[in-house]
């Protein structure tokens, strides 16, 4: 199965709808169930919203996003009483004052537009990939294997192929390196990151429409600023890779007497740069950061889109679940590419 990449970009012609449809879903999952449940409801309408022609342009916004909160719980269990959360497809439908048969037949539509099944990795929770069979399942020479006990070259290979949602190996590698280098680093702590969109090649029309785009990511001290920059990218749905590089303990962007850390040995070494390290081989636990604490991201040194990530929060516990992670969304993310063309 190939893993697809998501997005909240709609046609322009569904923008009201979409608008409409999210706004029921983000309030009954803000007071029934969470924002991991959130983000995949409005990423689910918008690729709805881009089905040509769309289902949701005909039919009750309530009605669709039920059937949409329906379809997600039908794929992550959500009615089987030993998953967390948990609700019942009653509930649910009360929830958003529609009858059961509606919010099941909306459901029912929707997996057979998206071929949507249950533990499907393409609309899988986050918290519950780890332990999703049909997500890490490939074809090896013929045999079929769990890619997470192959080597980090074969699961890369299998990332970049989309067949797999993430490179589970490439964080602990990438950790391990580190500590060989500069000690011990706790990997017990999660840091909490609020990320800001500074500027970028965005319009005024974009610009009076959303004033603030941030996104608030959890991150493990033992992954890496390869990992913060992988998660970035999907956070504000960007389409195509290029250069990035984070800078700290700098006052504001291109401060010459930042420390720079460059985005992959890939592009040379960190000398050759002038750097002080690369993403991949550096952990956030290595970086001393404190609350409060801002640091820059710049992606595409073309197109120059300037961010500031300030450290809100340090914690001893970490929640089962799969790091790193987006908990919170503000904004829409602005296209890469100039204005959005309709699918």
């Amino acid at each position: 199965m190939t893993i697809k990449p998501k997005s909240e970009k709609v046609p322009q012609k569904m923008e009201a709808t979409y608008q409409k449809i999210v706004a029921l879903t983000d309030e009954f999952c803000e007071a029934q169930l969470n924002e991991e449940y959130a983000q995949l409801a409005r990423q689910l309408t918008a690729a709805l919203c881009r089905k040509r022609p769309s289902p949701l342009a005909r039919g009750r916004a309530d009605s669709w996003a039920c059937g949409i909160i329906y379809a997600l719980g039908f794929v992550n269990f959500l009615f089987d009483k030993s998953f967390e959360p948990h609700l019942s497809a009653t509930e649910l439908c009360e929830g958003f004052g529609v009858s059961q048969s509606t919010g099941a037949n909306k459901s029912k539509e929707i997996r057979d537009l998206m071929d949507m099944m249950q533990f499907d990795p393409n609309w899988c929770l986050p918290s519950l990939m780890d332990e999703n069979p049909l997500a890490w399942m490939i074809m090896v020479d013929g045999l079929i294997v769990d890619v997470r006990s192959m080597p980090l070259s074969i699961q890369q290979a299998a990332y970049e192929k989309g067949l797999i949602p993430y490179v589970p190996g490439r964080a602990a590698e990438a950790g391990s390196k580190k500590r060989q280098q500069d000690g011990v680093v706790d990997e017990k702590l999660r840091y909490t990151l609020e990320v800001f969109l500074l500027s970028g090649p965005i319009t005024e029309e974009f610009a009076e429409r959303n004033p603030i785009v941030s996104r608030t990511i959890e991150i493990r001290a033992d992954q890496t600023l390869a990992d913060l920059h992988d998660i970035l990218f999907k956070a504000f749905d960007r389409e195509e890779e290029h250069l990035y590089e984070f800078q700290l303990k700098g006052e504001g962007p291109a401060d010459p007497q930042a420390e720079r850390y460059i985005s992959s040995s890939a592009f040379g070494d960190a000398e050759d740069f002038e750097a002080d390290g690369t993403s991949a081989e550096t952990t956030i636990g290595s970086l001393g950061l404190e609350v409060d604490e801002p640091f820059g991201y710049w992606f595409d040194f073309g197109d120059d889109w300037w961010h500031q990530i300030n450290v809100i929060g340090i914690k001893e516990e970490i929640p089962q679940g799969h790091y790193p992670r987006i908990i919170a969304r503000v904004g829409e993310s602005p296209p890469q590419y100039g204005d959005l063309g309709e699918e």
